[in-house]
């Protein structure tokens, strides 16, 4: 294995190029709302996503930009913007995109509340007082409609819930009290309190079919199974018919982690722990949507997100812990759970990136990673690093975007990240939009602060050059790479 942990030293004209350039990204105006890239941007590609030796990029030093300006990373070139003021508004996680279809509204939680805030984008920071379109905290779970900007979907009790979040009209989706189908359920289990795909799961993109759990309350007569999952269900909308229902016993209920569709709607997505489940084991499961068949595609869950495929498969970007690789897992009955390396053969599961957690190497992984599959054929995947932890390996304090071609897949770099993940809210949680236009994670810039319940938060926005796309083919050429010192 290479063992260099930076570039080798470059020639004197390269190195006057690079300041030169250096020094134009950062004299160029921070706040003109028509920032854009250079004309010769170019992504840096990552050699080989597979190897524990690509090249390093270390951290570069800046100050914390002022909500609302625009800079470029200086290490790969990329246009971010801080988009928010507060340091306690936050988007929600890696796996949902908080922008509606247009990208004109924000949806964002208030941490110290737990409220939620629906925010106008033409003007940045996007939380300041003017853009405030609605404050919510009666729904869970919400997730933009895809194709009205005003629609935003939820959860209420055992019902399905469509909030206009411009006139704050409401509209019952779906009921499930009555639902010949989970109406006997709920008689026989009168606790059972809520719907919920578990702050996971999503229904397929055009929103027809949903996997559900159907959770128990409060159960002082048996403990045991105080707020526990009981069943699990799926429901066609267009129909208005429930299409299967598969009953949990107390340790599936106790282990399940989170269920959801596939984007396409095809299958029943189930992720849970494996230690105490009985048969079926969950590690991450599918299942058709009448429960008739579970099929194991990992014998553990990690961070992952469902997506499709460069071939429009449907698929489950996800952390093998057993292999340390992030696996691109097609939801194909054929393909095998893998347990070590040499399961990847003769597999429909192939790897895609090293995350190589060796604590003996001067080369391993610091960071934790979480994973974005919102805009098909690609995947973010964004690094959180603690705060007694030295950047050391390529990936460390990295945001890359990931091609998911099964037979040839390429990464870039994409920025590095200042925030340094001592609590639960700030982690990175990178996300992309599902247009693939913007990225967004959070940032507290390294900064300490001695209230655990009120860390010091902001929102960074990275937009994508136009046609970004072609630059994974033909070529990756770094023309950047003069940029990069040490």
């Amino acid at each position: 294995m290479n063992q260099t942990r930076f570039l080798p030293p470059r020639p004197s004209s390269l190195i006057i190029l690079s300041l030169v350039l250096l020094l134009a990204f950062m004299s160029w105006p921070i706040s003109s709302p028509a920032q854009v890239y250079p004309p010769n941007f170019r992504f840096i590609r990552v050699p080989d996503p597979l190897a524990a030796d690509n090249p390093l990029y270390p951290l570069v030093s800046r100050p914390i930009p002022n909500p609302g300006e625009y800079f470029f990373d200086l290490r790969f070139g990329t246009l971010q913007t801080r988009v928010t003021q507060s340091s306690i508004v936050r988007h929600e996680y890696s796996r949902f995109d908080p922008f509606n279809c247009n990208q004109s509204r924000l949806l964002a939680t208030r941490i110290t509340t737990g409220d939620w805030r629906v925010y106008r984008t033409a003007a940045k920071p996007y939380d300041q007082a003017a853009n405030l379109v609605r404050t919510i905290n009666d729904l869970g779970e919400m997730r933009w409609d895809p194709d009205d900007p005003a629609i935003l979907w939820g959860f209420r009790n055992l019902s399905i819930i469509k909030l206009n979040v411009e006139t704050g009209q409401e509209t019952l989706v779906k009921d499930f009290s009555p639902d010949p189908a989970i109406a006997p359920l709920l008689a026989a289990n009168p606790l059972i309190y809520r719907i919920t795909c578990m702050d996971e799961g999503e229904s397929s993109r055009d929103k027809r079919y949903w996997a559900l759990s159907l959770q128990n309350g409060d159960d002082p007569a048996h403990p045991e199974w105080s707020y526990i999952h009981k069943f699990l269900f799926t429901w066609d909308r267009l129909q208005d018919k429930v299409l299967g229902t598969y009953q949990l016993s107390l340790a599936q209920g106790q282990n399940l982690d989170w269920v959801g569709m596939s984007p396409l709607g095809n299958w029943v997505v189930i992720g849970g722990l494996s230690e105490q489940g009985v048969p079926p084991a969950w590690g991450l499961m599918m299942a058709g949507k009448d429960f008739a068949a579970l099929h194991q595609l990992s014998p553990d869950t990690a961070h992952a997100d469902v997506g499709l495929d460069t071939q429009g498969w449907e698929v489950i970007v996800m952390q093998n812990s057993r292999t340390d690789r992030v696996d691109l897992i097609p939801l194909d009955l054929a393909a095998k759970p893998v347990n070590s390396m040499t399961d990847y053969n003769d597999n429909l599961i192939k790897p895609l990136v090293i995350l190589y957690y060796n604590n003996e190497s001067p080369l391993g992984l610091n960071s934790g990673v979480h994973i974005s599959c919102n805009y098909p054929g690609y995947c973010l995947i964004s690094t959180n690093i603690g705060p007694d932890q030295p950047e050391q390996d390529w990936l460390d304090r990295c945001l890359i975007l990931v091609r998911l071609d099964r037979g040839n897949p390429q990464a870039v770099y994409l920025a590095k990240i200042y925030n340094t993940t001592a609590q639960y809210w700030e982690e990175t949680h990178g996300t992309v939009s599902n247009d693939g236009g913007k990225i967004i994670w959070v940032d507290n810039w390294g900064q300490a602060f001695p209230d655990p319940q009120a860390p010091q938060l902001t929102l960074t926005q990275l937009d994508l050059p136009p046609n970004w796309q072609k630059q994974f083919f033909p070529s990756l050429t770094p023309v950047l790479g003069p940029l990069l010192l040490n």
